[in-house]
């Protein structure tokens, strides 16, 4: 079938063969996909297009960690507590009175932008676990190219243990959500995000070894196209879940996160704050929620805490009391991974364990891989 391109694209084509910068190219090549037809006979073209808007992407974010790596720095906040939590949001959006209400941290407001050039760290209570909050300086739109105050804002949420993105009721705030999601997915933070069954390893000899090609648009022969244009001669590559060719790029490129993420809608008495929220919930990406700001304190943390998906285990020993400190685990740990974290010889030679909790009677003998809940007792036998 013939491509039947339209005089606009061959015009767009035209300019990008002039095109001299890096972001030019990649504005037209975004064009020209935009304008190709979508139809059988425009398959190799639309793929070839999206091949070359990945590989200027990946120059143009070469270029950008070069210079970010002379010019700019990132921020570090030592991470204490059961879970660190960074506060992303625009500019006035409520963050430092977030922190104030939920930590004894006392951060600056004021009705100027930037007010916070610093992180700023305070520890929330939760009943008995402590979760740190730490308020990043605001993010604008562009803040990951080294507008407002650069990147480095952004950089605290690559290590944090989740995000909260701060959404203003008072205005637009699909805008926001919008903005703050773009310039996360710009430092390669992937957010509500499982990351994909994909292992990857480099080796010094050996040539291309891949399992699981099936599992990729294209096979194996799209696999290896995908690996020479990256230069990659010797690797060994598992693919246990279908994925597109653009993830499989991406973790083979390396360098990205998966973080959990929840809204905090601030400012609810403002007179759009209804209006707003409703908006807000119905643009919002799958898997997020949305917790309401409000007098409610106690709500408000406990709120905060179930969207760190976590939970506490406390430990006992045979004929003693359960620990007042719990064990912090993510969702889905079993008992095994308590042996673990308790200590390596209790994971290797463990035999079953008694809980209590969220067993049908208490005290209920399961075994190793027994999916634990909140709240949970557990009694390790080895």
């Amino acid at each position: 079938m013939p491509a039947n391109l339209p005089p606009e694209y061959l015009k767009v084509e035209q300019q990008y063969a002039q095109a001299k910068t890096l972001e030019e190219k990649i504005r037209l090549t975004e064009e020209l996909i935009r304008l190709a037809p979508k139809h059988k006979g425009t398959e190799k073209l639309l793929k070839m297009l999206k091949t070359r808007l990945a590989k200027l992407r990946e120059e143009e974010e070469r270029r950008r960690a070069k210079r970010a790596g002379r010019t700019t720095l990132t921020f570090a906040v030592k991470k204490e507590g059961a879970a660190q939590i960074v506060l992303l949001g625009f500019p006035n959006s409520g963050k430092s009175t977030v922190l104030r209400l939920l930590t004894s941290a006392k951060p600056e407001v004021a009705e100027y932008p930037f007010t916070t050039t610093r992180p700023e760290p305070g520890m929330m209570e939760f009943e008995d676990v402590q979760v740190q909050l730490v308020e990043a300086p605001a993010i604008i739109e562009g803040s990951a190219e080294g507008r407002g105050l650069g990147p480095a804002p952004l950089s605290l949420a690559r290590t944090a243990d989740a995000i909260a993105l701060v959404i203003d009721l008072s205005e637009d705030p699909v805008l926001q959500l919008r903005v703050l999601l773009e310039e996360l997915e710009k430092i390669r933070v992937k957010v509500n995000e499982r990351p994909p069954a994909i292992s990857f390893e480099p080796k010094s000899s050996g040539g291309i070894e891949i399992r699981g090609a099936e599992l990729v648009a294209g096979g194996e022969k799209a696999v290896k196209r995908l690996l020479q244009e990256m230069r990659i001669h010797n690797a060994s590559i598992i693919i246990r879940e279908p994925v597109s060719i653009e993830l499989l790029r991406d973790v083979i490129r390396g360098g990205i996160v998966f973080k959990p993420a929840f809204i905090l809608a601030t400012k609810s008495d403002s007179p759009r704050a209804l209006e707003n929220l409703r908006l807000l919930q119905t643009e919002i990406p799958e898997g997020f929620r949305v917790i309401l700001v409000g007098n409610d304190i106690a709500n408000l943390k406990k709120e905060i805490f179930k969207s760190l998906r976590v939970i506490r285990i406390y430990t006992k020993p045979p004929d003693g009391q359960p620990s007042k400190k719990p064990l912090v685990l993510n969702e889905g740990a079993t008992v095994l991974d308590v042996a673990r974290a308790v200590h390596k010889d209790f994971e290797k030679n463990l035999k079953f364990a008694r809980v209590w909790g969220s067993t049908k009677f208490p005290g209920q003998q399961v075994s190793r891989e027994y999916v634990l809940k909140d709240g949970d007792i557990v009694e390790l036998h080895i």
